[in-house]
């Protein structure tokens, strides 16, 4: 099912409330279920929506920007972590 271009799809207010929570994939899911469409159908139907929600896709993009600052220190950290394994591993051989 498909919308047409400028108009916002109809969702759920559980859906709403996920993407509200930046949960894009949950309110994917839970778009899916509650029509019992495809995942692809499901994330146009999301996308279109948030596209349609400027407050919305601002809310959406800041959570990505923190997300992806998030998994840049983790990989960070992991990095310090391992190197500093392999200097004991080193030192002590």
């Amino acid at each position: 099912m498909a919308t047409k271009p400028g108009r916002s799809p109809n969702l759920s207010k559980a859906a709403i409330e996920a993407l509200w929570q930046g949960n894009v994939v949950g309110a994917i899911n839970i778009v899916r279920k509650e029509r019992g469409i495809g995942m692809a159908e499901a994330k146009e139907l999301v996308v279109t929506y948030i596209g349609t929600q400027p407050a919305l896709k601002k809310k959406i993009d800041q959570v990505l920007v923190t997300a992806k600052r998030r998994f840049i220190g983790w990989i960070a950290g992991m990095l310090v972590v391992a190197a500093g394994i392999a200097y004991f591993m080193i030192r002590g051989s």
